[in-house]
């Protein structure tokens, strides 16, 4: 008799959940209990290692943007306080400047 395996599916939460169960008790162990091979074992390692890194660099261009948003906001504020004192001085100049 012929025994096909079925594929057995993984959500990412239960993905992480076993690469802890490895750093606590041991990689041997924790295939053992779930009956993984060591290739799955080392492609979810590796694909968690990608992960991290892309999160690393999303939270790098976050903060980056939040950085040049705060500049680009001073930037603006400083131009509209710039506008403002001009109309005063205008306004000081010919007082019916910006009358309608």
């Amino acid at each position: 008799m012929h025994m096909t395996s079925v594929r057995r599916k993984f959500s990412t939460s239960q993905k992480l959940h076993i690469l802890q169960q490895v750093e606590e008790f041991g990689v041997t162990k924790v295939l053992k209990q779930y009956n993984l091979s060591y290739s799955v074992y080392s492609r979810w390692k590796q694909q968690q290692a990608a992960n991290r890194e892309d999160d690393l660099m999303a939270q790098q261009e976050k903060t980056h943007l939040q950085e040049e948003n705060m500049r680009l906001k001073k930037i603006i504020a400083d131009l509209a306080l710039e506008m403002e004192r001009k109309d005063e001085d205008l306004k000081k100049i010919n007082p019916m400047y910006g009358r309608r």
